[in-house]
């Protein structure tokens, strides 16, 4: 005779066992050939980047041994060919890459924005946004370095692997060889208003 401990043990597993079965079936269903293109004919199921690309530049420094550049973007691109039954949310972050003589490979995350599948709006278009994060090097090098702009995105699905699409769209431009700074710290900062006495 089996105890009411087996038997339970036998059911808790048989459960889970089908549950993995049906995760694992629910996120096949997940590909472009059982959905369609999702209104992304050219890249089924992937979002479409119109524009990444710097607007203005802020300030240029070197502060503590590092360069730093502050400027805003423009980004325009529609996430809603990401999105079909088994997404979560994506998390989009636009990246700087660039080139030194010590590293063949710099990036650095600038941007982000999580897009959630409860969202009505998947779209992004921001017009001269400051960057989140400053582009910061380990040294001072970022003077007449060439930028380019790549806009990432990970897809965080409810059963399933996440992953990791990078967008063709980038965007490019070249950083002053000389140092720039922001209007109000010319001169040492704002001026502060006198007090009437």
């Amino acid at each position: 005779m089996h105890t009411v401990w087996v038997r339970l043990n036998a059911v808790v597993f048989f459960s889970l066992s089908v549950l993995l079965v049906l995760a694992v079936l629910c996120s096949l269903t997940a590909f472009p050939a059982v959905l369609g293109d999702n209104g992304n004919a050219q890249k089924p199921m992937e979002a479409i980047v119109n524009h990444v690309r710097m607007n203005q530049l802020r300030s240029l420094r070197t502060s503590g041994g590092v360069d730093r550049a502050l400027f805003s973007l423009d980004i325009s691109a529609d996430f809603t060919p990401a999105f079909h039954w088994n997404v979560k949310q994506l998390f989009v972050f636009v990246v700087a890459e660039y080139k030194t003589k010590k590293n063949e490979v710099n990036q650095v995350v600038l941007w982000d924005k999580i897009i959630e599948s409860k969202d009505e709006e998947k779209k992004v278009e921001v017009e001269n946004a400051v960057i989140k994060y400053s582009l910061i090097s380990q040294h001072k090098d970022l003077r007449s370095r060439d930028i380019t702009l790549k806009v990432y995105y990970d897809t965080m699905p409810i059963t399933s692997k996440m992953y990791m699409t990078v967008s063709e769209v980038v965007g490019r431009f070249t950083l002053p060889g000389d140092y720039v700074q922001r209007k109000e710290e010319e001169g040492g900062g704002k001026k502060r208003r006198r007090k009437k006495s």
